[in-house]
């Protein structure tokens, strides 16, 4: 609705001049007699021609009137359509609104259908990697996926499925080891590739478990005992340096002592069994012992670790377990040395074989591995006391070597092999041991026949003679075992005692 529909219903004449009317309301009827009487008692207008005028006017203003109707009606039309259109536009927004709210909840709606659909749906290729797929620990994580997915009654069958698989492959090791030329290394690597299936084995079935830990430790004590067997066949095989007289009547064997002492900072490898029955060269007692102290201390080692993580899941408190394992062997190695100690006068050799086992059982603790300390205090029970026996036989040796009756004032020849020995025996000792006991003796014998024959001599050369032979004793313990201070102190303060 323009101004051009105004014009064409109200035409005014003039072109474009604005028409204002203004209504004048007529408060009563005496304000309009004084209209009138205003009006008559003005002589300069015509009452007459002011009436015609009046009545004209009114005539078209009715005329103007009749034309606006049609626009009031359409001004009207015009509001109710706007109040019918604002009415759309709330209706329109409350339905937005109503329906941004339907959607919202329609979305959660589907994802949480979504979800519950999907938690329900097993995709074909999970089963049959649940009945097929090679066992290992990522396997077992496919198991645990599934699982979650079903409830307790549902989860059963897939439950006993696997506990199956576990136990067949658990058993089909075992059996390797008795039936193929395999490692139990490599056995047990491809068990520990199954730690987490081989758990929820004995939560689900204890018992099963327990007698499959049982079959195990039997196979590998056939193992151990068999494999064993054959390599303790071939160190006896290896040539061996056998000493059966003391070392007072072996002149070459002080000589040996530095070469022999490192072996306690060895960090070698065992010899191999085929290595070694192919050897020609003679080895020492302590050497020969060592490649079967080391190759039951590995394997042990091994074997401990693997049983605690696989069978114990890292709560082994019972190790009784391993000297049932280790039982053969062990009673193999206690064998061995006897075999090749028996009859000699090594003490050198038993002293060392003494100190590896320390060194054994040191690294063994700093490992936190407890199992193999009861066959290595066994082995020490049976070595202490042969190696004091052997102290004695030097010590009565070295009584028949000092001569009754010396001929002259230098130091004796056997003075000098004392010396030697005693400093190699104060290297290999420990404060607290056994060994100083026996050490003290050999002293003890060394000073008291030293003093005996001594008495051959009279005053002067007497003195003369004991401060020759214990300054050189002083000279070479200092030099071969400075950390000995106490022993040196004592042979400084004879030699003291006698020097001119």
């Amino acid at each position: 609705m323009g101004i051009s529909v105004l014009d064409k219903l109200l035409p005014l004449e003039g072109g474009g001049v604005e028409t204002t009317f203004k209504d004048v309301a007529i408060v009563s009827n005496s304000l309009l007699e004084h209209y009138r009487s205003d009006l008559e008692a003005d002589k300069s207008i015509d009452i007459a021609e002011a009436m015609s005028h009046f009545h004209s006017y009114n005539k078209e203003l009715s005329q103007h009137r009749k034309k606006l109707e049609p626009v009031g009606a359409i001004l009207e039309g015009f509001s109710n359509d706007l109040k019918d259109l604002s009415s759309s536009l709330v209706s329109l927004e409350q339905q937005s609104t109503e329906l941004s709210r339907d959607s919202h909840t329609n979305k959660m709606i589907t994802q949480m259908l979504e979800k519950t659909i999907n938690e329900k749906v097993l995709p074909p290729e999970l089963i049959r990697d649940i009945l097929y797929e090679e066992l290992s620990n990522k396997y077992f994580e496919k198991v645990n996926y599934l699982l979650d997915k079903m409830n307790e009654e549902e989860s059963l069958l897939v439950k006993a499925k696997v506990v199956e698989r576990t136990r067949d492959f658990v058993i089909s090791q075992i059996r390797a080891l008795r039936t193929k030329p395999v490692s139990s290394q490599e056995v047990q690597n491809k068990l520990l590739g199954c730690t987490d299936l081989f758990h929820f084995l004995q939560s689900q079935q204890p018992k099963l478990g327990e007698q499959l830990q049982r079959a195990y430790q039997s196979t590998m004590r056939w193992y151990y005992r068999s494999k064993f067997a054959k390599y303790i066949y071939s160190l006896e095989k290896l040539p061996r340096r056998h000493l059966e007289v003391s070392i007072f009547d072996s002149p070459n064997y002080l000589s040996t002592f530095e070469s022999r002492f490192q072996i306690l900072t060895n960090t070698d490898s065992c010899i191999p069994s085929q290595l070694a029955e192919t050897i020609t060269v003679p080895y020492t007692i302590e050497f020969v012992f060592l490649q079967l102290l080391r190759a039951i201390s590995d394997n042990l080692t091994v074997e401990y670790l693997f049983v605690v993580g696989f069978f114990y899941q890292g709560n082994e408190t019972n190790h009784t377990w391993a000297s049932e394992m280790f039982q053969d062997v062990f009673k193999m190695s206690t064998d061995f040395l006897a075999l090749i100690t028996e009859g000699t006068c090594d003490v050198y050799g038993v002293l060392l074989i003494i100190k590896l086992i320390h060194n054994f059982q040191q690294k063994l603790h700093e490992n936190h591995i407890p199992a193999l300390d009861d066959h290595l205090n066994l082995l020490l029970l049976t070595l202490w006391p042969m190696f004091s026996k052997l102290v004695d036989l030097n010590c009565d040796a070295l009584k028949r070597q000092i001569p009754r009756t010396p001929k002259s004032l230098v130091p004796l020849n056997v003075t000098q092999q004392f010396a030697l020995f005693y400093s190699g025996l104060l290297r290999l000792s420990s404060e607290g041991e056994p060994s100083v006991t026996a050490i003290t003796r050999l002293r003890n014998a060394y000073e008291s026949n030293l003093t005996k024959a001594a008495n051959v001599f009279r005053g002067h050369d007497k003195e003369t003679f004991l401060d020759r032979n214990y300054s050189l004793v002083y000279t070479i313990v200092s030099n071969e075992a400075e950390d000995s201070v106490s022993e040196i102190n004592h042979f400084e303060k004879l030699a003291s005692v006698y020097k001119s």
